[in-house]
């Protein structure tokens, strides 16, 4: 049964304009994730500040507490108690992370047979204590027994084109921890400090120690963090230098290294042991592996795959890395993509895939002998990480976890905290067809892998657009949400439930602002083109379709360097309304995000204004809105100066100042907000990582701007001239 309305309370509303937007609606278990069972009794249950005291029973070590709790001390004070106790009780759920939290009278004990139990319970304890004071409100008399479906429950920290502030970090660990993630997959790039290769580390990375540091924290609140370096592909962070262009598998592209010269391995086997000091006591090392597309061009490599295909390169590299992952004590984890790929089967696993069941049924028949003849032998103390960022029930999806079940391999799963188009404000459509991107497929694939007995799950956020990290948390919290319990909230509970915890408030049907900002900002990447966006520039350089950042560039001397090109053209004097009716349609989805905007912005300001705590968050939105928006005042204020009137002109031109103006305030809002929590500029001596990724074309956070800066140039010339 589902509880999480059963109380209401008094709605306290904002202001007349937003009367009906943020509304109190608080509900005593909206508890992140969704506990398995809740049972209600009758009589007195706890208010904010009745507990006095704690009592630990058979555990060595008092967990880490929040905020409430962490005020309780083990004393003979008079007041309610939280009694903490591991038993060996057959009524308390088996996984040591399990528990049973009772409140009555005035009383909460917490009961697990382990210490994980134990510190999620008092986690459980925690968000409730903190509604109960923000509302003024008891919590009800009941018994919470719970445990997690998936074992393993991670979240990527992806740091390849920006660093956080320190202090960020050890915020992310203490928030993971409430919402039960249980591990980090902390990709570093070169964004760690190595020692054996000093070169490869940013001259501000992380150190070692640093690191280690914070690993030793996460790990007192039952988070894990495991490293992930790049390896055979995505090593542009490597290949960039001078130094290592001997080892890249085609002398002018830095995005793969030549599988075949031991000169790879010393490398990365000396990444790999900097990372794994990095993370002391952690069980893995993700290798990558992933979107390897340029090998077995090279002299050395080309006859191994003219006779034996590429399978054979990728799986000596897998086999090498694998193996000395678990000769230095650590478990090896590597997307399975390319062996996929390879076997001829991916493509039945995916967002594009379109093949019927008896096709993919035919294409699986000859793939899993390639696959089986692959994997005999190996990997079995490996982990294959089957990744799909789309709804999950494709045909070849779950053939692929069904082959890794009956080969008896181990098999996570991986989604991602958001995905699609839009770089600043990239949230889900929530659809319910295969094309549905972010919480919705979270939902769709952790439900699977529950059902498949999947036992571990990666919740991704890639860095490629190098968005905020504000932007990821409602990915990260419902992959938290979908790991522990995959079946109790829908997905409009969940954002429900998201919002109270989060910042102490709801909203009415809050996707369609979602939506709204979203479509601001697929409109924001396409509002100054002629065709395609401004993530289409990053691979311009190479004049590659698409983001096919993995295929080989063209000589560095065809680059082009000059996208004016690519920009639209401006209104002209001499053909009056030409250009207006040229850029209608554009203009008319102009009209219809500058209308929007209104009501973002309010809803967004009066989130930011009632919000009980985690306010930063909507200052990030509010600085992204403000900015994205922009773009369409300035058009609409260009279809303003394309008139034979000479008077409507003048004003236009007014209102062309006005939007540059305003772009000018945008930006340098957004500049101080991101400043905040992130290093927004490289040191100077940083060696720059270009490829294709849209983040990685500028060393500060004018990377999001260099569109503006063409066409606000253009535009400027322009007035001058007419």
């Amino acid at each position: 049964m589902k509880l999480f309305f059963l109380f209401f309370f008094t709605i306290s509303f904002i202001s007349s304009e937003v009367s009906q937007a943020v509304a109190q609606l608080p509900s005593p278990f909206n508890i992140i994730p969704h506990p398995q069972k809740i049972e209600l009794f009758e009589g007195e249950g706890i208010y904010f500040g009745q507990l006095k005291k704690l009592t630990i029973e058979g555990v060595a070590e008092r967990p880490v507490m929040g905020s409430i709790l962490s005020v309780l001390t083990e004393s003979e004070i008079e007041g309610g108690t939280l009694t903490l106790k591991l038993v060996e009780n057959s009524s308390v759920p088996e996984s040591p992370e399990g528990y049973i939290l009772s409140i009555h009278k005035g009383n909460a004990t917490i009961l697990s047979k382990g210490a994980e139990g134990l510190f999620y319970g008092c986690q459980t304890l925690e968000q409730m204590l903190e509604d109960a004071r923000d509302y003024h409100v008891p919590i009800p008399s009941c018994k919470i027994t719970d445990y997690p479906s998936l074992t393993f429950r991670s979240v990527q920290i992806d740091v390849k084109h920006h660093l956080d502030q320190m202090r960020v970090y050890y915020e992310m660990v203490d928030k993971l921890a409430k919402y039960k993630i249980n591990a980090i997959i902390f990709e570093f790039e070169d964004k760690l400090r190595y020692k054996r290769q000093p070169l490869v580390g940013a001259p501000h990375a992380i150190s070692i120690d640093e690191m280690a540091a914070l690993t030793r924290y996460a790990k007192k609140r039952n988070i894990e963090i495991n490293p992930l370096v790049q390896g055979l592909g995505h090593a542009t962070f490597i290949l960039k230098h001078d130094y290592y262009a001997h080892l890249r598998e085609l002398s002018y592209n830095r995005w793969a290294f030549c599988p075949l010269d031991e000169g790879t391995y010393e490398v990365l086997f000396d990444l790999y042991l900097d990372a794994i000091e990095a993370t002391p006591g952690s069980r893995y090392l993700h290798v990558g592996g992933d979107e390897i597309g340029n090998i077995g061009l090279c002299s050395r490599c080309k006859p191994t795959a003219d006779k034996d295909g590429l399978m054979s390169l990728n799986l000596y590299w897998l086999k090498r890395v694998c193996e000395f992952a678990e000769k230095n004590g650590r478990i090896p984890i590597f997307w399975d993509d390319m062996l996929l790929s390879e076997a001829g089967v991916h493509a039945t696993t995916g967002i594009r895939s379109n093949h019927t069941p008896e096709e993919v049924s035919k294409i699986w028949e000859s793939g899993e002998l390639k696959l089986e003849e692959a994997i005999s032998g190996f990997f079995k103390n490996s982990v294959f990480m089957r990744w799909n960022y789309s709804m999950a029930r494709q045909q070849g999806n779950i053939r692929a976890l069904d082959w890794y079940s009956r080969q008896g391999l181990n098999v996570m799963i991986a989604t991602a905290a958001q995905c699609g188009p839009a770089a600043l404000f990239p949230f889900d459509t929530r659809n319910e067809g295969m094309n549905a991107h972010g919480v919705a497929a979270i939902q769709s694939f952790l439900q699977l892998g529950a059902e498949k007995n999947i036992t571990g799950m990666l919740c991704t956020a890639w860095d490629d657009r190098s968005p905020h990290f504000e932007t990821y948390w409602r990915g990260y919290i419902a992959s938290a949400e979908y790991s522990w319990n995959p079946d109790e909230r829908d997905l409009n509970e969940y954002d429900l439930a998201w919002l109270q915890r989060e910042f102490g408030v709801t909203i009415p049907d809050f996707f369609s602002i979602y939506n709204k900002l979203r479509e601001a900002s697929v409109f924001w990447e396409k509002a100054f083109y002629k065709n395609g966006s401004r993530l289409g520039v990053e691979n311009a350089l190479f004049n590659l379709p698409g983001l096919a950042h993995w295929l080989p560039p063209k000589e560095p001397q065809e680059m082009k360097t000059d996208f004016t090109y690519l920009l639209i053209d401006l209104p002209n004097k001499f053909n009056p309304g030409e250009w207006s009716e040229k850029y209608h349609e554009r203009l008319m989805l102009a009209e219809k995000i500058v209308s929007d905007y209104k009501e973002t912005s309010n809803v967004l300001n009066a989130l930011y204004a009632q919000s009980r705590r985690n306010r930063y968050h909507w200052q990030v939105f509010i600085a992204l809105n403000d900015f994205q928006n922009t773009a369409p005042k300035l058009l609409l204020a260009l279809r303003s100066c394309d008139s034979e009137n000479s008077q409507i002109v003048k004003e236009g031109k007014k209102e062309v100042l006005t939007a540059l103006y305003d772009f000018e305030k945008a930006w340098e809002k957004l500049e101080f907000i991101y400043s905040k929590t992130r290093f927004t500029t490289y040191p100077k001596d940083y060696i720059p990582d270009r490829y294709f990724h849209f983040a990685s074309q500028r060393e500060d956070l004018t990377y999001l701007i260099q569109s503006e800066e063409l066409l606000h140039k253009m535009v400027k010339e322009w007035l001058n001239s007419n």
